[in-house]
């Protein structure tokens, strides 16, 4: 939709505590519209009222659902579904004068809008809207951002320096160019998500020390496999290099560590010479979303 409708911003928000604020009342309200067995509905009432074990503790849940549990996610898809998309479609486009379109994954979501009139007053009124259902905005992770085609050209006019970026889904989204020298939607692997990948890997590692060599080479290879088929998409490729770097980096020192004759046992030589015969997973291809989409 960036890459080919008229979308000039983006409308980037974030509901605060989305899976512990969600009422009760108001979802079995929205249940029942499609739900009709009172059996099925009291079942899930139950579900919601059971409480939730943290730290050998149990908490009464007057609101929300616990996040975890198989039921949760599909509970705040119906949520989210008349809070936001329901009336997004119904009434937010009925209101405003240019083009708008809303992209949702549970409970992250962003919103492109041809004109900033009907931007900001979006977000004003979003405002409104979550608070009925007991919903409310992060202040410090909504922003309203210029984007799209002309995002360059008019932030400049406006001495804005370069447009902004978003993140959505684990990726970085920002304006750029093709070979061609015309406008093209590119992202990379978002910063944060970046830093929490290379940390879970580390915090693995550093509860493997015991586990045998080739169980735990198995389990790395398979762990940048699944890296590279969800972050291996268009204009990616370094940022895939650079965790590939990353879990070497972290490898290098694991072997270091369980090594029983000390650190001297392992050096970068011998290493290098070790990866040789035992290779590292590369990225093999990138997914071009733009032709997936056509």
């Amino acid at each position: 939709m960036i890459a080919t409708r008229k979308v000039n911003w983006i409308s980037d928000a974030d509901i605060q505590g989305f899976f512990d604020h969600v009422d009760h009342q108001r979802l079995m309200e929205l249940l029942s519209k499609r739900i009709a067995d009172p059996r099925l509905l009291r079942l899930i009432q139950r579900f919601l009222d059971a409480g939730v074990m943290i730290d050998g503790r149990f908490h009464e849940t007057d609101e929300g659902v616990a996040q975890g549990s198989v039921l949760s996610p599909l509970l705040a898809n119906v949520y989210l579904h008349y809070v936001l998309d329901q009336w997004f479609e119904e009434v937010v486009k009925n209101h405003i004068d240019g083009e708008a379109y809303l992209f949702r994954f549970a409970d992250d979501f962003i919103c492109c809008f041809q004109q900033a009139d009907d931007a900001k007053r979006f977000q004003s009124t979003l405002v409104k809207r979550l608070g009925r259902f007991g919903l409310s905005l992060a202040p410090e992770k909504t922003k309203l951002i210029r984007f799209g085609r002309f995002a360059a050209r008019d932030s400049k006019e406006m001495n804005e320096g370069a447009p902004k970026t978003f993140d959505f889904l684990g990726f970085t989204h920002y304006c750029g160019l093709s070979r061609e020298g015309k406008f093209k939607l590119k992202r990379r692997t978002s910063k944060k998500k970046f830093r929490a990948k290379v940390q879970a890997m580390s915090d693995w590692l550093r509860g493997q020390l015991t586990t045998p060599l080739s169980i735990v080479w198995e389990s790395v290879q398979r762990k940048l496999q699944g890296h590279y088929q969800y972050y291996g998409i268009n204009d990616n490729w370094p940022w895939l290099l650079k965790f590939r770097t990353a879990t070497k980096c972290l490898l290098f020192r694991w072997l270091r560590r369980r090594s029983q004759t000390g650190k001297t046992a392992w050096t970068w030589e011998s290493f290098y010479r070790w990866l040789d015969r035992m290779s590292l997973a590369n990225p093999v291809k990138l997914t071009d979303l733009i032709a997936a989409y056509r």
